[in-house]
């Protein structure tokens, strides 16, 4: 029983066919399993790159998201400052208010200014409160309460007390009425701190 074959054409095919798995073998071992291999960590690598590629994306959403509420926070802090008065325009507020209780004919029988209180944990925003008590005719009162609220900066008042006193030489019910006007002032927290301590 011999392993080759006797005839030279059936040889030759042997050796032919031999030589082709020898050479797919070699292709194999040499080309095509080294490609797959440069092919799977390609596309390892490609995976990583969109991965990271997303994560940026989202990112810069994010920033953008930020940016947009961070230009929201600054407008509304530039309405902040144009409506809330700083530390130093409190005297002229004092002012406004006393002028307006002259035009209208009232008498300011008390005024009594709190100190300001820190209205944030920053302190950069302070709570100013006067205890006010006028007497006048009650429709003047209620238009300096309406002019007071009408300022450019932002003051409230709050009405604690009204109590007839009389009427007036033409006849008008007097009213005594006590009062709180607050506002809230731009300052430091230096400014709030010197304040508490002080």
């Amino acid at each position: 029983m011999a392993l080759l074959p006797s005839d030279q054409g059936q040889q030759l095919k042997l050796l032919a066919a031999i030589v082709a798995i020898a050479a797919a073998a070699l292709f194999y071992v040499y080309v095509y399993r080294p490609k797959g291999d440069d092919l799977l960590e390609t596309q390892d690598r490609l995976e990583t790159l969109e991965t990271q590629n997303r994560m940026a994306e989202a990112r810069i959403g994010d920033l953008q998201r930020l940016r947009d509420r961070l230009s929201g926070s600054e407008r509304q802090l530039e309405t902040l400052r144009r409506l809330v008065p700083s530390d130093g325009e409190v005297p002229a507020i004092y002012e406004a208010i006393a002028t307006e209780t002259q035009t209208l004919n009232l008498r300011l029988i008390s005024v009594e200014p709190a100190p300001p209180v820190a209205a944030d944990s920053a302190g950069t925003l302070l709570r100013q409160e006067w205890q006010m008590q006028v007497e006048g005719e009650y429709h003047a009162i209620a238009e300096f309460l309406t002019r007071v609220a009408a300022f450019d900066r932002i003051v409230r008042p709050r009405i604690t007390e009204i109590v007839p006193t009389g009427e007036s030489a033409s006849g008008r019910q007097l009213v005594t009425a006590t009062f709180g006007l607050e506002t809230f002032v731009l300052g430091s927290a230096e400014t709030a701190t010197e304040r508490e301590e002080g």
